[in-house]
């Protein structure tokens, strides 16, 4: 009972806050200010059975709600220059297990940078401070922590973007992340882990559009800094190349693939990933899908019987950018390391329906393989095959009013041979909804 008041006191809180806030009218005629204040709220009801450990018998079920409140403020006294500050705090609460006990978790701040447009008339951007990056699909850089999930994806980095043309664009950053937030001041500190091991970042990132075509190039180096409980460092060169082309009318296609380099530890790194993707816009709606999509991706595996290390290392992708439940069906098989994507390839399609103008749903299924066998050492992966299993994602989307959105998303796995005989399946859920001004 105390846990159903806590939930109804957040909720009253939270309706009695989106009523407030929607409630505020701008008035015309006014001088514009400088300053833009924002508001986010998440609503999240998770609930799973078994996606960590694959076994109905070993009581790794979860439900939960998770809270996640953000307020920022940017300021903009001239086109050339602003700086935009961004507190969060995000907690749960606990159905089961029920010995999960609740704190408010941690206030800290989620976005704090300088940004300098132009200045001297120079085609530059410059960027300061803590910062959301995410280049291309996120393939390589996305998510700068991976290990507090979407509670915040921010870099605490230097970005400097070079405007060549009108239509290319050299970026170029320095990124750097602890273990724990230890730059910027948190309140209530829990010391939430953010990454396993420091990690260092820096980039070239060109861009150029072509008409309707993209392309991209990139060399990026990750370095992984030793720590006494993970004495191992490591060295990721990464250079690769994404592109869009539009073939005709509604259809595009779009592929990115990169090799890697470098050391883990005492071996040599050689790795390689890509992912492509087709999708043809109907414009129909139902009974017809207005998108699909056929595509696939390959991050190549770690072959025991050489001296090196061919596994592909996700770089800042870590994140579920294919899904948001199997990337918990990867930690035990990397050592706990949360969507660490790697030895793993799929072919899958998608069809998006538009049944209304605010509602649309979206299918995935993916046949997902493995390019190495399991390792003999795993306890967990211990089949004897290369077939990881089938994927099955639905996710419904709506807008119910402006500035509040929802989505409902279900996901499914079916274990194949890359398991062992017993490995069970699970189910997967989650119910969203966002407010945002």
């Amino acid at each position: 009972m105390r846990l159903v008041r806590v939930i109804l006191c957040v909720w009253v809180f939270q309706l009695l806050l989106f009523s407030s806030v929607s409630a505020r009218e701008t008035v015309s005629g006014e001088k514009k200010s400088p300053f833009f204040f924002g508001f986010s709220h998440r609503f999240r009801f998770v609930t799973w059975d078994n996606p960590i450990h694959l076994d109905r018998n070993h009581g790794s079920g979860s439900t939960f709600t998770r809270h996640r409140t953000s307020f920022s403020v940017s300021y903009q006294p001239a086109d050339t220059f602003s700086v935009f500050f961004k507190v969060t705090n995000e907690f749960r609460l606990y159905i089961a297990p029920k010995n999960r006990p609740f704190n408010l978790n941690e206030l800290f701040v989620d976005n704090l940078s300088i940004k300098s447009i132009r200045p001297g008339r120079l085609p530059v951007e410059l960027s300061l401070g803590r910062q959301n990056i995410m280049l291309g699909e996120g393939f390589v850089v996305m998510d700068g922590h991976p290990l507090d999930g979407s509670r915040s994806i921010y870099f605490n980095a230097a970005r400097l973007d070079l405007f060549l043309q009108e239509n290319r664009k050299l970026i170029l950053f320095y990124s750097y992340q602890p273990e724990t937030d230890t730059l910027l001041p948190v309140l209530n500190s829990r010391s939430q882990t953010l990454i396993e091991q420091p990690e260092e970042g820096i980039g070239l990132y060109y861009t150029e559009h072509l008409g309707r075509s993209v392309n991209e190039a990139y060399l990026i180096r990750k370095n992984i800094r030793a720590t006494a409980a993970r004495p191992a460092a490591s060295r990721i060169d990464t250079a690769g190349g994404r592109m869009t082309v539009p073939v005709t009318e509604g259809f595009s296609l779009t592929g990115e693939a990169a090799y890697q380099w470098g050391t883990m530890d005492r071996e040599n790194r050689s790795a390689f990933g890509g992912t492509v993707h087709f999708d043809y816009e109907t414009g129909e709606r139902l009974p017809a899908p207005g998108r699909v999509t056929v595509g696939g991706f390959y991050l190549s595996g770690d072959n025991p019987s050489t001296g090196g290390h061919e596994g592909w290392d996700p770089l800042f992708s870590r994140w579920p950018k294919w899904s948001e439940s199997y990337i918990l069906t990867l930690m035990p098989e990397y050592d706990g390391r949360v969507a660490y994507w790697s030895n793993i390839s799929s072919v899958y399609g998608e069809l998006v329906f538009s049944i209304t103008e605010a509602v649309d749903l979206s299918l995935t299924f993916h046949r997902l393989m493995a390019p190495q066998l399991p390792s003999t050492l795993s306890t967990f992966a211990s089949g004897s095959g290369r077939t990881r299993g089938n994927l099955l994602v639905a996710i419904l989307n709506f807008q119910m009013m402006k500035g509040l959105t929802g989505h409902i998303r279900w996901e499914t796995f079916a274990p194949g041979d890359y398991y062992d005989p017993g490995a069970d399946g699970f189910h997967w859920l989650r119910v969203e909804l966002m407010y945002r001004f």
